[in-house]
């Protein structure tokens, strides 16, 4: 028999220790509600699920990026109702001005000033109607757009050619640097709206031309600088930065700056190539155009006709006079087109339509990661009366009114056209917010049975591990009682 060392005693301890240490633990998940509460309780579990929690998180911010984009399309198509029956109202006035029963010079002036008071409201609506700050209608929205449905030159249906946008290219080069040492590559960019930007990215350098080269274009993919630019090298030291944004004003290099200090050129910024706005190609589009040739553009009809007094063919077709030769006929043509934003050429025996206005569409972040697919551009058109193409109408003559009811009656198509492309738009966020909710739905589900302690099960635990706690309580007791039967020896 032993009194130094009660080893029943230490055993008892022991488990119970073990048990108030598994009590604990059962209290704590059933008080969080969370079967992971640390890393220790499990690390892999613990990764994944705070993996799940980021993804759902953008899901839930995207699913209100795109009821606010919802919104938005909606306060602009309610203005646009507006327009419309402003526009409706035009056509009336116009119509009843072409009748001949009017041959007071008064009653005309008085339904013209009807016209100039509807087309000052026109423009006030174009210029105040906004979301959260932001104006919708009065074109700066208006993205380049070169939408060619058809074409007939000459009586001929013409394909037409879509030139793609080119990204503006900036270069850069680089040499071997200090073997293995951590550097920072200062990069300085103009994004495409000519704002400017400094990224600092970290690297370690190599002592190659090769290794410096690499070591740089791993950490410049894994910047943000790879969400403005497509980045690439020939892993010889020469580097291109393509911006994502095509076009002519897309995103450039503006200066570059490393602290490895091996050489004075280490890292030496080259030219900057700008980008192509997008064209499209309309092959002999140029030679012989005729009456009642036609080009459907943006939604819109441009038909030629032979002078001033023709009227289009297509109903609500805007008409082009055919000139003297190709150059005046193109003049008119760019004439119809300068509201539109879009500017006719010819190039040899082709016409090239190519946008004068640059893209400035909303982007909406409508899914979880920065990818293109997960990012939607909102487009509005310019809804002024310039714009829309009866600034100048007026009816105070009967001859006035005939030809303003064909200008109105286009200026509704386009207004349709707009209505009809928020409309598709607010559809499709409509359809992306219940695909959004279906999936962080799913995500959430996924990290709850990751995540979530099971109640019923946790307290089978607590209750078996509290029974425990109290019989290792009493072995203990019992333990602690075994060395004194060392007394009844010294009797």
């Amino acid at each position: 028999m032993r009194i130094q060392h009660n080893i029943a005693a230490l055993n008892s301890y022991r488990n119970l220790t073990g048990n108030n240490n598994a009590v604990a633990k059962n209290l704590e998940k059933l008080s969080s509600g969370y079967r992971i509460n640390r890393a220790g309780d499990d690390a892999a579990g613990l990764a994944i699920s705070e993996k799940m929690r980021a993804q759902i998180t953008g899901l839930n911010t995207a699913q209100k990026n795109a009821q606010d984009g919802v919104s938005l399309v909606q306060t602009a198509e309610g203005a646009l109702t507006e327009v419309h029956s402003m526009l409706n109202r035009m056509v009336e006035l116009a119509d009843q001005s072409a009748n001949g029963t009017y041959d007071n010079e008064v009653d005309r002036a008085n339904l013209q000033k009807e016209i100039a008071s509807l087309k000052d409201e026109i423009n006030r609506i174009a210029d105040s109607t906004n979301f959260n700050g932001i104006n919708l209608l009065d074109g700066s929205l208006s993205a380049a757009k070169l939408d060619v449905k058809s074409a007939s030159i000459n009586g001929n249906p013409i394909t037409p050619t879509v030139n793609a946008a080119t990204g503006t290219t900036s270069a850069f080069a680089v040499k071997a640097g200090v073997n293995g040492t951590k550097q920072t590559l200062t990069v300085e960019y103009a994004d495409e709206s000519g704002t400017l930007h400094e990224v600092e990215v970290e690297y370690t350098s190599g002592n190659s031309v090769a290794a410096n080269d690499t070591a740089i274009l791993g950490a410049l993919q894994k910047s943000e600088l790879a969400s403005v630019f497509d980045i690439t090298s020939d892993k010889g030291g020469n580097f291109t930065l393509t911006s994502k944004v095509g076009g002519e004003n897309g995103a450039k290099l503006t200066g570059i700056s490393t602290t490895d200090t091996t050489a004075s050129d280490v890292v030496k910024a080259g030219a900057v190539t700008k980008g192509k706005n997008e064209t499209v190609t309309l092959t002999n589009g140029a030679q012989n155009i005729a009456a009642g040739d036609t080009i459907v553009l943006n939604g819109k009809t441009y038909e030629f006709v032979a002078n001033t007094s023709s009227k289009p063919k297509t109903e609500g077709a805007t008409a082009i006079v055919v000139g003297v030769d190709d150059d005046a006929t193109i003049a008119n043509l760019n004439t119809a087109l300068e509201n539109a934003g879009v500017k006719a050429t010819k190039a040899g025996a082709n016409l090239v339509l190519s946008a004068t206005k640059d893209g400035a569409a909303l982007t909406l972040q409508i899914g979880d990661t920065s990818e293109d697919f997960n990012q939607m551009n909102v487009s509005v058109g310019d809804m002024h009366t310039a714009a829309l193409g009866i600034a100048d109408i007026d009816i105070s003559t009967q001859a006035g009114a005939k030809a303003a009811v064909d200008k109105i009656k286009s200026a509704i198509n386009s207004v349709s056209s707009t209505r009809g492309d928020l409309g598709a738009i607010q559809n499709r966020l409509e359809h992306t917010i219940n695909n959004l909710s279906v999936t962080a739905e799913n995500m959430t589900a996924a990290e709850s049975r990751i995540r979530d302690v099971d109640m019923a099960n946790e307290m089978m635990a607590y209750t078996k591990n509290n029974i425990l706690v109290q019989s290792s309580q009493a072995m203990l007791a019992q333990a602690n009682q075994l060395p004194q039967g060392v007394l009844q020896l010294l009797q």
